[in-house]
């Protein structure tokens, strides 16, 4: 028993020094994208009923790193803002399945082409998704857009890094300065502190599970009984779409599912269903874009995921999940990839500590 549990700890450790440096790396982005985006700019952008307002809500959405519960604040606000619902829908869909931190992390377990591939499906799922949503709004409210000209855009790094809907309203108390940009100290806290924090959990869950699944999970397990085609989107689709799955910390686990004999078609649609749908996304979407707009945007992810995984495995399965895996059996164990193992998860108990003592702190200052 106690073999087997150091046999866990060591295949997740090993995952997550593949993934540190650029996790790490991504923080850093972060942090600079954070620090360049006024977000004055980005609600002018969004506003518009056009395939324009939606192209751009989904350029701009697919770098941020936000994930599935930190998206739903900034979508209200852009809501609220003047965005229209396609590009509302476009940015939630595009959003949460990618982000700079993800995008490095993916390119570390999965490489170049997964990496690519996991992108551009993130980038035509939001095109199609905020399409449709545009149709459906238009057919059912031709001529009244909610715009709310009194709510202005909250800077992005004042949203609050809560999972619940209270977002949705609007916060008469907190100041709007929708002018400043972002200042550098606050990039930083961003990239160092409320990021890693965000992530803290959620990464650390995914790769300790990821860890378990390539100890327990025999390799022939998955490809003997669900495996390709169908049944293994399936299984991707019916396992992420209700929960919270991050981005970032679901990367592990598509790697170790493929390891135990997922296709790498049915792993992409786990790694797109999962980030861009949930219950609290559902929620969200519900309130922000309307009953009908969003099962057309649940409807529109699962079908783009289901014909993205079907045409990998059909062209590439076999030889990227081969590569994808002697790749990494090749690499050598080097010293380099432990200090970056150390140093990221020196990076997130910092930040997760930090988080939690200010808002003892906060809640200390609210009773006295």
């Amino acid at each position: 028993m106690i073999l087997l549990f150091i046999e866990v700890l060591y295949n997740s450790w090993s995952l997550l020094t593949e993934m540190a440096p650029y996790l790490i790396t991504g923080f850093s982005v972060a942090g600079l994208l954070q620090w360049l985006i006024n977000p004055t700019f980005v609600r002018q952008q969004l506003g518009k009923q056009s395939l324009r307002s939606i192209l751009k809500a989904t350029i701009i959405g697919i770098p941020m790193p936000l994930c599935s519960c930190s998206v739903i604040p900034v979508a209200a606000s852009l809501r609220k803002s003047g965005a229209s619902k396609g590009a509302t829908a476009s940015f939630l869909s595009s959003t949460p399945q990618t982000g700079v931190d993800s995008i490095l992390a993916t390119y570390a377990l999965m490489g170049g082409l997964f990496t690519f591939i996991r992108v551009l499906v993130a980038f035509i799922s939001g095109i199609i998704s905020g399409l449709l949503v545009q149709l459906i709004s238009k057919k059912l409210v031709p001529k009244n857009t909610l715009i709310i000209n009194d709510t202005k855009l909250t800077p992005i790094n004042k949203i609050a890094q809560s999972s619940n809907l209270k977002a949705l309203a609007p916060d008469k108390k907190r100041p709007h300065n929708t002018s400043a940009r972002t200042n550098l100290p606050q990039a930083l806290q961003h990239a160092l502190i409320v990021l890693p924090a965000d992530l803290f959990r959620t990464l650390i869950f995914g790769i300790l599970i990821a860890g378990m699944i390539t100890t327990l999970v025999p390799e022939s397990l998955l490809s003997t009984h669900i495996g390709e085609g169908y049944k293994g989107f399936f299984f991707a689709t019916l396992f992420s779409l209700p929960l919270y799955i991050c981005a970032t910390a679901s990367i592990p686990m598509a790697y170790a599912l493929i390891g135990a004999g997922l296709s790498p078609g049915a792993a992409l649609v786990f790694l797109i269903i999962g980030p861009a749908t949930n219950t609290t996304t559902i929620s969200a979407a519900w309130t922000l874009i309307g009953r009908q707009a969003t099962f057309i945007y649940i409807l529109s992810i699962i079908c783009v995921a289901w014909i993205a995984g079907w045409l990998l495995d059909s062209s590439l399965g076999h030889s990227l999940a081969n590569s994808l895996f002697h790749e990494h059996q090749a690499s050598a164990e080097h010293l380099q990839r432990h200090l970056w193992g150390i140093l990221l998860v020196s990076l997130l108990i910092n930040a997760y500590w930090q988080v939690n003592r200010s808002k003892r702190k906060r809640d200390c200052c609210q009773k006295t």
